[in-house]
């Protein structure tokens, strides 16, 4: 499955159910890179996901925004989706019902997840190397 049409196709459908208030941009940065389907599927889910969490908590009372994905596959799969929205609290945990869902799609993959807090704002990575 090419990823860069896909990826494009997953964010503008979160966009397009949240609808959110303010006025948040995105971006998908991602060559013309093709994955089997079922990792393909895992990590449009993953996306789904923190796209959603992105929306939903980085960006409260109409704050403006942009919305960074970026997917390449030179060593593995890498992904992150980073934002300039309010970023996670000093010790918060995300451990919600999406975060749980990323979590299982990474043990699918046999991959890892790391949450870097920006100035302004979040960035989720994830590298996997399935088989």
């Amino acid at each position: 499955m090419n990823m860069r049409y896909f990826l494009n196709d997953v964010v503008e459908k979160v966009f397009q159910s949240l609808a959110p208030s303010g006025p948040i941009a995105f971006q998908v940065v991602c060559e013309d890179v093709y994955l089997a389907n079922n990792h393909a599927l895992a990590i449009g889910m993953i996306t789904n996901e923190l796209v959603t969490n992105s929306l939903k908590y980085g960006f409260p009372c109409d704050r403006p925004g942009h919305i960074v994905v970026a997917f390449s596959s030179e060593s593995g799969i890498d992904l992150s989706v980073s934002d300039n929205g309010v970023g996670l609290r000093e010790g918060a945990d995300p451990g919600g019902l999406g975060s749980r869902i990323v979590l299982l799609l990474m043990q699918q993959l046999e991959g890892e997840i790391a949450y870097q807090r920006l100035d302004p704002g979040l960035r989720v990575h994830v590298r996997a190397h399935p088989r």
